[in-house]
């Protein structure tokens, strides 16, 4: 059923303003086999989309987009109770099935693959102790994302433009060290960042090298000098899908030197090893980011929280790669998402009772959220993109997975189970997000270690192989399929906390 964009802004912004609530026991829905496509999915990125309706005052808007007062419980075989829980659905009353996404017009932006084969049953991750979490229910979700139309543009006009670049020459050669690319006009942006710390391939003779265990400059666990392989071209197709599919353009900065010669996610030191020009690109990377994020604040403004917080009104997302070679296959599977919380914090039953600050310290005290839904709920990022999966070029039905998300919710669980972890300590390697995310999580990002200025929310991505390296044969469409899904998330998800304007 086609969503009519006017209605799309108005229930978006009812939900947003005044949310109703829907309890969910986390261990009892993961013990319950997914059906097609995800939680409460069709299999085409959607139809429910992860949204939880609940009887009551939300029935009519929900009826209004899906015929279904229930999403969530229904796709359950269950029905909704008198306080908004999941219980026992009765046999008198028929389920109802989940109302098909139309795709887009071919004639407007690109075709959604199909999604509809069975995704990996979270039956198979480790279960915690049942635990009630309270969470918003939002009107808004992925197949809202992935079926507004038609496109108030013609994508061929619109473009990623150079607006800022860090140069170096050396000898009559020129080489551009950083990047800061975005919209020629701030009116068409999309209010999102994507930063691309690792993917740069320049090894210039003018920068020495990094090494992995610099007694000056390394920390007790040595430094990493290896690139995040197929980073950058994955992020500039990301931010190609957001034009293609939304009419808006990212913004989008990528470090172009070799981790070896400069970690862009380290502070300075451990960064640029003390090279003067390592440390101006270090410098220009992380003002560009913040460049870009006051674009976006002057542009879309900011919106104060239950907590008298102020945030701007968009998101930073990080882009990163992991070998995973102490899972199995070659790999783990799992996107690994990072809010700057630890295996260990995730590993509570209430992530708030962690005395780790983690990201999101804006949104999560925005009217009905709360960082346990934000971080695995079932809207998070990590379950969002779960629902498209699996992706229709790759083998495993598990490649994309989010760690975490609704459907695996324990990193830490995850990491030492046997059936995912091949490493010989029995403990996986599980990456929460690093200097990025941390520090731009502030405005004023070098002169704010209380947070007391203002905030914008930031999430780190770190991508399997499946993804980033696929085959010979199939990489470029893989991260054309990935990059599409992975728009859709992050639109829907922008979306769901600050308006229909966003993307």
């Amino acid at each position: 059923m086609k969503v009519n964009l006017l209605i799309f802004a108005l229930f978006c912004t009812s939900s947003y303003i005044q949310a109703d609530e829907v309890k969910y026991e986390r261990s009892y829905l993961r013990e319950r086999a997914l059906p097609p496509g995800g939680n409460g999915g069709n299999g085409g990125g959607g139809g429910g989309g992860g949204d939880i309706c609940v009887a009551g005052s939300l029935s009519e808007e929900c009826g209004a987009k899906n015929k279904d007062s229930c999403g969530l419980c229904s796709a359950y075989s269950l029905e909704c109770g008198v306080n908004s829980e999941c219980v026992e659905a009765s046999p008198t009353v028929p389920t109802k099935a989940p109302t098909n996404n139309p795709t887009k017009s071919p004639t407007s932006s690109p075709t959604k693959s199909p999604t509809s084969s069975p995704t990996k049953s979270p039956t198979s991750s480790p279960t915690k102790s049942p635990t009630v979490v309270t969470c918003t229910d939002t009107i808004c979700g992925n197949d809202i994302a992935n079926t507004r139309e038609p496109l108030q543009c013609d994508p061929s006009d619109l473009s990623l433009t150079i607006l800022n670049n860090f140069e170096y020459t050396d000898g009559g050669v020129t080489d551009s060290l950083v990047k800061l690319l975005g919209p020629s006009d701030p009116a068409l942006a999309a209010a999102l960042v994507i930063a691309v710390p690792h993917g740069g391939s320049l090894k210039p003779d003018y920068i020495g090298d990094r090494t992995e265990n610099d007694p000056t400059y390394c920390p007790s666990g040595g430094c990493r000098i290896l690139a995040d392989s197929y980073t950058k071209p994955i992020a500039e197709t990301l931010a190609n899908k957001f034009i293609q599919n939304y009419c808006k353009v990212p913004y989008l900065i990528i470090n172009e030197l070799h981790r070896s010669k400069m970690d862009a996610n380290r502070e300075i030191g451990e960064a640029a090893f003390g090279n003067a020009i390592a440390e101006s690109a270090w410098t220009k990377f992380h003002e560009y980011i913040n460049e870009a994020q006051s674009s976006i604040q002057t542009e879309f403004g900011t919106v104060t929280n239950t907590a008298s917080i102020e945030g701007v009104r968009g998101l930073v997302f990080d882009v990163h790669g992991y070998s995973g070679t102490d899972w199995h296959n070659d790999g783990s599977d799992f996107i690994q998402w990072g809010y700057c919380l630890g295996k260990d914090s995730l590993d509570k039953n209430d992530i708030t009772s962690s005395k780790t600050r983690g990201s999101f310290t804006h949104a999560r005290q925005m009217p009905g959220e709360s960082l346990e839904c934000l971080v695995r709920g079932p809207k998070s990022l990590g379950q969002r993109f779960n629902e498209q999966l699996p992706l229709s070029l790759d083998s495993s039905e598990t490649c994309g997975r989010g760690l975490p998300s609704l459907d695996y919710q324990d990193p830490k669980a995850v990491a030492s189970d046997p059936t995912y972890c091949a490493d010989n300590d029995g403990v996986c390697s599980y990456y929460s997000g690093g200097y990025d995310v941390k520090v731009h999580e502030r405005m004023d990002w070098d002169n704010d270690p209380t947070f007391s200025g203002i905030h914008m929310n930031t999430v780190q991505a770190e991508l399997p192989r499946c993804i980033r390296f696929a085959t010979d044969e199939t990489r470029n469409a893989v991260h054309e399929e990935f990059a599409d899904k992975l728009s859709i998330a992050l639109c829907s998800f922008m979306t769901d906390l600050f308006g229909s304007d966003i993307c």
